[in-house]
């Protein structure tokens, strides 16, 4: 059996979008590969559909040209992305249209296990990730087991160096005027491995995808 995972973490080789969806790959106990879009040049869907339908898969020519024909392969899909403006990554978004090569006739993909992972600042009451991150795949079929979230907390100012003199940032919005004097510690950038929460709800999504390959 094999997992194939992609995440559109931002920050650095190993964000909590990152490590969540390694996490939940290799607690799988199957063999997995991890790509991380960041590094990739590609686009969204170009609607070059007389390309894409008749081998049903996406053979527009970038770096992710590679990786369409292993997700049709793959027994299972983790995808992650981190919470931008209350929802899901621009890259994230653009990945996923590119799935519509699958989509023509039939749909290659239908019924795949999917597990979906999201990290970010965090207000929940603004945050719509989840359901957006559900939407576009309802058009492939495919089996969303679970899906994930974690509020870090980590807002992009404690890294741009003017957090202090802004009142527009998210750094302003967790701190209030506490921000003008806030010194940037390690200790606000919070680890998803530190929620215990957060751990059992990424040892539930493994174990999900672990039942669903012994069942299969």
């Amino acid at each position: 059996m094999k997992i194939i995972g992609f995440s559109s973490g931002v920050v650095e080789r190993e964000s909590n979008v990152d490590r969540m969806v390694k996490a939940i790959m290799e607690k799988s106990g199957y063999e997995s590969e991890f790509i991380k879009l960041t590094d990739l040049n590609y686009s969204a869907c170009k609607s070059c559909v007389w390309l894409c339908a008749e081998p049903q898969l996406c053979l527009l020519e970038d770096d992710l040209l590679p990786y369409y024909q292993k997700v049709k392969e793959a027994d299972a899909v983790v995808l992650g992305s981190p919470i931008h403006f209350g929802t899901v990554s621009a890259g994230m978004l653009s990945f996923i249209s590119r799935l519509w090569g699958f989509r023509h006739v039939t749909i290659s993909i239908k019924n795949k296990p999917f597990v979906l992972a999201l990290s970010g600042m965090g207000f929940e009451q603004n945050d719509t990730s989840v359901d957006d991150f559900k939407r576009p795949l309802k058009a492939f079929q495919v089996n969303i087991l679970d899906v994930i979230s974690y509020y870090s907390r980590i807002p992009p100012c404690y890294r741009c160096g003017r957090h202090q003199e802004c009142r527009i940032g998210g750094a302003y919005m967790l701190w209030g005027e506490k921000t003008s004097t806030l010194p940037i510690t390690p200790e606000l950038f919070q680890k998803w491995e530190d929620s215990s929460e957060t751990v059992d709800k990424i040892e539930a999504a493994a174990e999900k995808l672990n039942k669903t390959f012994s069942i299969s």
